[in-house]
């Protein structure tokens, strides 16, 4: 048996624990976890506010499908968790032992950074342009140059 996990599999299996079949989650007693008693993630509204971008990222959001928000929403739990199993956070003493694992899940962790992004971009032409192109709301406002 190989000491090398497959990084596909990796990837797929921490998809897959992230996305919940309903059949199982309906017959799960109601968990929940820590987040309204915890610091709020930061809007950064200085930034946001400088921009005259047509909706609000809040609004964004809430363009999505709930099914969307659930897999950008499953994939960042998963993309953290990639983090924490990769070690890079931890000194030498308290990395997980297995290096094959740590090197996985930072490519894991890598690959869904890179995966949200490109969904997003195609989610939301409004904000981020269209395939090869600033938006609208850049070039209107002179802050980005047109296509060359």
């Amino acid at each position: 048996m190989s000491n090398r996990i497959n990084r596909r599999a990796l990837a797929a299996g921490l998809l897959a624990a992230a996305a919940t079949p309903a059949n199982v989650a309906a017959n799960m007693a109601p968990t929940f976890l820590r987040g309204d008693d915890t610091p709020r993630l930061p809007d950064h509204v200085a930034l946001w506010s400088r921009l005259p971008l047509p909706f609000s990222l809040a609004e964004a959001w809430h363009l999505l499908s709930p099914a969307t928000q659930a897999e950008i929403g499953a994939a960042v739990i998963g993309m953290v968790l990639a983090e924490y199993v990769s070690g890079d956070m931890h000194g030498g003493h308290d990395r997980f032992y297995d290096d094959a694992l740590r090197d996985d899940a930072m490519s894991v962790g890598s690959d869904l950074l890179t995966r949200i992004e490109q969904r997003l971009w195609v989610l939301f032409p409004d904000l981020y342009g269209p395939d090869g192109d600033h938006p609208a709301w850049a070039l209107n406002s002179g802050m980005a140059p047109p296509a060359a």
